[in-house]
C-alpha cells in the first residue's frame, strides 16, 4: 500500500511539473477574467436595480394618472389625457422591465406588476366601461369645441389589457405545495366552515382536499432533507 501511494505521489509530482510551464500564461488570463467580473457584476446589479425602481415607479404613475392619485375609481374620469398618460406609463414599464437583467429583480418586478394589475382591475370593473358613451361622451363624437374629447382608442386598449391576467403568465396558486402547507400550518382546525367546504365534493376543485387526514401528518425527515437541498418540490396533498 505504501508503495502504491509513493508511486502515485511521484506520478502526480511529475505531471504537475510538466503542466506548470503552461499554467503561467493561463494564470494571468484567469486573473484578468476574475477582475473583469468582479468589476462588471456589481455594476450590472446596480444598473438592474435602478431600472427596476424606475419600472415600478412607472406603474404607480400610470395608476395615479388614471385615477387622479387614487381618489376616483368608481369609475375613473373619462379624461382623454389621463388615459393617454396611463397608457404611456404602462408602456414605459414594459420597456424598462425588458431591460432588467438580474433574475431576482425580474421576480420583484413581476410581483409589483401583479399588485398594480389588481389595482387596475378593481378600478376598471365598473359597469360604465361597458357602455360606449363612456369612451365618447354624449353617445357620439361632436365637433363643437367645448365637447369632451373621446378616449384615445390605443390608450383604452393598453390600459384595459394591462388589467387582465396574461394568458402566458403562470398562476403561482396552481403550483403551490399544499402538502407542505397542510403539514406546516393546517388551516382546518378551529374553522368548521372551511373544513365542511373542503369536504364538499360538489365544489369544483375540491376532490384533492376531500377527506384529508386530521390531524395532517408532519413532513418526514427525508422530505425535509430533500426540500432543504431543492431536490423535491412535490405539490400533491397526502391522502
Amino acid at each position: 500500500m505504501a508503495e502504491v501511494i509513493s508511486t502515485m505521489t511521484s506520478w502526480l509530482s511529475q505531471a504537475w511539473t510538466s503542466i506548470l510551464p503552461f499554467l503561467g500564461p493561463l494564470t494571468g488570463v484567469i486573473t484578468v477574467v476574475i477582475a473583469y467580473f468582479a468589476l462588471v457584476w456589481p455594476l450590472r446589479y446596480q444598473r438592474s436595480a435602478a431600472i427596476l425602481d424606475q419600472a415600478v415607479c412607472s406603474l404607480g404613475r400610470a395608476y395615479s394618472a388614471l385615477t387622479i392619485d387614487g381618489s376616483q375609481t368608481d369609475p375613473v374620469p373619462a379624461d382623454r389625457l389621463n388615459w393617454l398618460t396611463a397608457a404611456r406609463s404602462i408602456e414605459a414599464y414594459k420597456a424598462l422591465k425588458s431591460r432588467v437583467r438580474v433574475k431576482v429583480h425580474r421576480l420583484i418586478a413581476e410581483d409589483h406588476e401583479e399588485y398594480w394589475r389588481h389595482r387596475f382591475y378593481l378600478a376598471l370593473r365598473h359597469p360604465a366601461y361597458r357602455q360606449p358613451s363612456y369612451y365618447y361622451p354624449w353617445g357620439k363624437i361632436h365637433e363643437e369645441a367645448l365637447q369632451p374629447e373621446p378616449i384615445e382608442p390605443q390608450s383604452a386598449i393598453i390600459v384595459h389589457a394591462f388589467a387582465k391576467w396574461p394568458k402566458s403568465r403562470r398562476d403561482s396558486i396552481d403550483h403551490a405545495d399544499f402538502h407542505r402547507i397542510f403539514s406546516e400550518t393546517d388551516p382546518r382546525p378551529g374553522n368548521i366552515g372551511l373544513r365542511t367546504y373542503l369536504d364538499d365534493l360538489n365544489v369544483p376543485g375540491n376532490a384533492r382536499f376531500h377527506d384529508l387526514p386530521n390531524p395532517y401528518p408532519d413532513l418526514t425527515w427525508l422530505e425535509r432533507c430533500l426540500r432543504r437541498f431543492h431536490l423535491w418540490g412535490g405539490v400533491r396533498v397526502r391522502r
